[in-house]
Formats: C-alpha cells, sequence, structure tokens
C-alpha cells in the first residue's frame, strides 16, 4: 500500500511600499491579478500583471510583479516563461533587499539548484523573518518535493507549522495536513481534512485527502469510501485511487 501526498506550490509575495500604495492603479492592479492567482486563474491573473507591468512603476513593484508573474506560469505549465520572469524579478530588486533573495530562491529551485535556494531563503529570512512564503517553500524542500537530498520531516513540519502560524489560510492548512500525513501523524492530518472538508463539502480534493487520512489511521471503510466518492467526481482524484489501491494490490 502506498499513500499519495498532496504538495502545495502556491505562494504569494504582497511586498507593497508606501510608494506602490500611492499609485493606486498598479496597486489595485496588483491585487487583482493576486485574487484571481488564490483562485487558481492563472491566465486572467497574468492579464492584469502585465498590465501593470506596462505603466510607468517603480523597480520594487517590478519585481513583485515578476514574482507572482512566475508563480502563475508555473500553475498554468509555462516552465520556461516561470524561470524568465524569477530571473528578470531577481536581476531588477536591489541586491541586499528580500525581493531579491525570494526570487532567485525561486529560480534556483526552478532550476535545479535547491541548494543556492536554501541559501537564497535564508538570507531573505534574516532581511525579512516573517514572510510566510519563506517557510511555505522551506516546507516543500524538506518535505522531499525537491529529491531527497534535503528531504528531514522535522524541519518540513516545523517549517508548515510555521508557515500556518504567519499566515492562517486553507492554503497553509493543506500543507500541514499533507506534512502530518507524511510523517505518519494520520490523526492529526485527520483533524486538519476533516476541518477543511466540513467548511468546503464540494471540493473533491479535501474529501480524497480525508479519506485518504482516515484510512491510514485505521478507518480503512469510511476512508475507501472518500477517496471512492471523490474519485468520481475527480478525474485528478481518480488518478489518485488509482495509484494508491493499484500500488496496494500490486504489494499484496
Amino acid at each position: 500500500m502506498n499513500f499519495v501526498l498532496p504538495f502545495i506550490i502556491f505562494i504569494l509575495t504582497l511586498l507593497v511600499s508606501c510608494e506602490e500604495k500611492n499609485d493606486p492603479k498598479s496597486h489595485n492592479l496588483l491585487q487583482k491579478g493576486v485574487s484571481h492567482l488564490e483562485k487558481n486563474e492563472s491566465i486572467e491573473a497574468l492579464r492584469y500583471f502585465k498590465y501593470a507591468l506596462s505603466l510607468k512603476i517603480s523597480s520594487h513593484m517590478e519585481a513583485v510583479l515578476y514574482r507572482n508573474m512566475s508563480i502563475a506560469y508555473q500553475n498554468n505549465g509555462k516552465l520556461d516563461s516561470a524561470i524568465i520572469c524569477s530571473q528578470k524579478g531577481y536581476e531588477i530588486a536591489p541586491s541586499d533587499s528580500y525581493l531579491f533573495y525570494i526570487n532567485r530562491a525561486e529560480y534556483n529551485i526552478l532550476t535545479n539548484d535547491i541548494h543556492t535556494a536554501i541559501l537564497d531563503l535564508k538570507n531573505a529570512k534574516l532581511i525579512s523573518p516573517d514572510q510566510m512564503e519563506i517557510y511555505q517553500t522551506l516546507c516543500l524542500i524538506y518535505s522531499g518535493e525537491y529529491g531527497d537530498a534535503y528531504f528531514d520531516p522535522e524541519l518540513s513540519e516545523f517549517c508548515a507549522k510555521k508557515s500556518f502560524q504567519l499566515k492562517p489560510s486553507n492554503t497553509t492548512k493543506e500543507q500541514l495536513g499533507s506534512i502530518y500525513f507524511q510523517n505518519e501523524k494520520y490523526v492529526k492530518a485527520v483533524a486538519i481534512f476533516t476541518e477543511l472538508y466540513s467548511k468546503e463539502p464540494t471540493n473533491k480534493k479535501y474529501e480524497f485527502y480525508l479519506g485518504q487520512s482516515l484510512y491510514f489511521a485505521g478507518d480503512e471503510r469510511g476512508g475507501e469510501n472518500h477517496m471512492k466518492k471523490a474519485s468520481e467526481r475527480d478525474e485528478e482524484c481518480k488518478a489518485m485511487y488509482h495509484e494508491i489501491f493499484e500500488i496496494g494490490q500490486h504489494l499484496d
């Protein structure tokens, strides 16, 4: 029997200076783009970011926009464009700034230089220690999302908890639940996904992750029932369901 672990690669940068707040047009476009990004509407988000980029704006705002554009392109499966945006983001930002390091960290992750990405994230943390996205990204690294070289269950859990503490949301809560699941703390994972699913009972992935957690917590019948129901309504859940039970049957 195996498991399918949900990972969150959705990170936002909303570091906006007083200068940008005094420019309501570009700031409004940024906010609208981020709103679409939060709904996983990447194409619409890019439209607002590109429009803001066409205005006369500061280098700080450009770096913020390129950061979010990189995320939108990643969500849309356009890795080459995401790499270009991350590179532009750190080249525009001052070399001693948070935006420099967070954009370069993303660039290094996308180009598979994880060691340098960790150093960049640590430098970003020295400049701005309370940014959720630092811990969210480190959590992904330490949970093995980018290979086993830096896999560290304790650090991944610490970062997931810190990320949720800094910005409680469904996204950070889902990440924490997934880390509890990966670290075989199934009862804690059940508690988190029960809460998420109760708030959004039409969310197929929450139902699947709840079922997965229940299954490994010992409630095999209830867990499989939830996973099966979710798989009947969502293709991605269906693929995860078949992966779990086909692997399980093969191992038997």
